[in-house]
């Protein structure tokens, strides 16, 4: 019997050994992985290349502007008779074409230029005032010709159809400064009327007081402005020229378009940019590298010399240098696959 219990005991013994073997196994396989660090057993990174690609800029500026209105004016009558009624009341706009008044049953019709009609025109004459008539005659439809400031046989037409239709007489080629009101190169508005209907109208009088119009655009400018290449103010879809310096847009059309555009608000933004775009090359931010000798470069591989550059600014990531550097390898990712990150080596 005691051989019995000595094989017994060796038997126990063979099978706990056994069962726990494996688990001692295991419990080594678990602590080296647990003190494996994952940037081990991580592949290491691959270069990642592209080519230095081309982009145009118009290096757009944001500025602060503002509509300046100019004083009250006065729009005056140039007939003599009696104005037999008066079309205007305050509030209301007044542009070319509209009809302000009419003396003697004859219309006046108010119209805009940037200076005013000084003197009876008829066939023969010429200068800078015929060309204003000329305008003027186009957009209400009677003339067609080329504004050469020259009154021919084609503004003599438009002066008579301009005449019979208004009231001053079938025939009559004269175009007389008393059928017309000048007021502005601008739209304006009636502050207050003047006359009344059975009033003597005379040349020089007062026929209605407008609202200030605007009179320019001021323009903060700022240091980041180009100032070596002709430039742009844009505010919403109207681009203007402007002079570095100025400080203002004076141009009369641009002026009341800027206005318009703006409504009721007097101060806003601009946006001042190139008016002819440039052509930079531009490439990731991540492969342009700065070395501790102040150097930049961007490198075409994981072993070649660095590509000197003057970065000239950049936008969403990208870095723009010259042109001519379009279509040259780079290296994207520098810093995770090269040794070196010295410029010069």
């Amino acid at each position: 019997m005691e051989w019995l219990k000595r094989l017994s005991g060796g038997l126990s013994l063979f099978v706990a050994v056994t069962l726990l073997a494996p688990l001692a196994a295991l419990t080594v396989l678990g602590i080296r992985a647990a003190s494996q660090s994952p940037l081990e057993s991580a592949s290491s990174p691959e270069p990642l290349f592209a080519t230095v690609q081309s982009a145009s800029r118009t290096h757009d500026v944001v500025v602060a502007i503002s509509v300046e209105y100019a004083d009250p004016v006065a729009a005056t009558i140039n007939a003599s008779g009696v104005f037999t009624t008066v079309d205007l009341s305050p509030g209301d706009i007044v542009h070319t074409g509209t009809r302000v008044a009419t003396v003697n049953d004859a219309q006046v019709i108010a119209y805009m230029s940037l200076t005013p009609l000084w003197r009876d025109l008829s066939r023969g004459v010429a200068g800078p005032d015929v060309a204003i008539a000329q305008t003027l005659l186009a957009s209400f439809g009677y003339y067609s010709g080329p504004i050469d400031g020259k009154f021919g046989f084609g503004t003599e037409r438009a002066v008579k159809a301009f005449n019979t239709a208004h009231g001053y007489g079938i025939g009559n080629g004269l175009l007389s400064v008393g059928s017309l009101v000048w007021v502005g190169f601008a739209p304006v508005t009636v502050a207050s009327v003047a006359v009344a209907a059975g009033d003597a109208a005379t040349p020089g009088s007062d026929l209605f007081l407008a609202t200030s119009g605007p009179a320019d655009i001021k323009v903060a400018e700022t240091a980041s402005i180009p100032r070596d290449q002709p430039i742009n103010l844009v505010v919403g879809d109207i681009a203007t020229p402007y002079i570095v310096g100025s400080g203002r847009v004076t141009d009369p059309e641009a002026v009341a378009a800027i206005a318009a555009a703006m409504g009721a608000v007097t101060e806003g933004t601009g946006t001042i940019q190139l008016d002819e775009p440039v052509v930079v090359g531009t490439l990731p931010s991540s492969a342009v590298v700065s070395d501790n000798t102040g150097a930049t470069c961007f490198f075409p591989d994981v072993t070649s010399t660095g590509v000197a550059i003057e970065p000239l600014g950049g936008s969403l990531g990208m870095i723009d240098v010259d042109p001519s550097l379009v279509g040259r390898p780079i290296l994207i990712n520098p810093r995770e696959v090269r040794e070196g990150l010295s410029c010069g080596s």
